[in-house]
């Protein structure tokens, strides 16, 4: 069987086949989930501030603990300095999630500007070819998206994370629904 023109591996056609079921149900949560961020865009907001404070703090742990197998004192203590300050982020974001949400929102909107504009320059270099068109109309929705979160700043940290992170949470169970419908097709025949 062929998905979008791709030939699908026996093993991946016997795994859609068998887990399609599983793959519906959480494409359909991932949906749920990423509609009510939407609603409630300043709680999903603060939760993913304190999630990616649980991650930092884990991830400067295991840091803390690698620093130790560095071959001289001076790469110790500079991963040392990089895993404590990697810790002490996840902390701070886990106990003024609020204060987060706020840096975090910066992040964002300049995560977004930047692609945008990397994504418009690969659009212009590449233009005349197929799918340039869409990479440059992806590169000014990026543009967009960057410059409206940063000139809304600080009001935007309110909202921002929590609906973008809504809307991946839609796209992701759309593309989880989609795939789980195969495995489901794949079942049947």
């Amino acid at each position: 069987m062929e998905m979008g023109g791709v030939a699908l591996d026996p093993e991946v056609r016997e795994g859609l086949r068998r887990s399609w079921k599983a793959l519906m149900a959480v494409g359909v949560l991932a949906i749920f989930v990423g509609c009510v961020a939407i609603l409630v865009p300043a709680v999903a907001s603060v939760g993913t501030a304190i999630f990616v404070g649980w991650i930092l703090l884990f991830a400067g742990g295991f840091l803390i603990a690698a620093a130790f197998t560095a071959h001289s004192i001076g790469t110790v203590l500079l991963r040392l300095a990089w895993a404590l300050l990697t810790a002490i982020v996840g902390l701070w974001l886990i106990v003024e999630p609020h204060n987060g949400t706020l840096t975090l929102t910066l992040v964002l909107g300049l995560y977004f500007l930047f692609m945008g504009l990397s994504r418009i320059a690969v659009a212009f270099a590449a233009r005349g070819r197929q799918g340039a068109g869409l990479v440059g109309l992806s590169g000014v929705a990026g543009l967009l998206v960057g410059v409206l979160v940063l000139a809304e700043l600080p009001s935007s940290a309110d909202w921002a994370i929590g609906l973008l992170v809504g809307i991946d949470l839609i796209f992701a169970g759309w593309t989880l629904t989609s795939v789980a419908l195969l495995g489901r097709d794949l079942a049947r025949s």
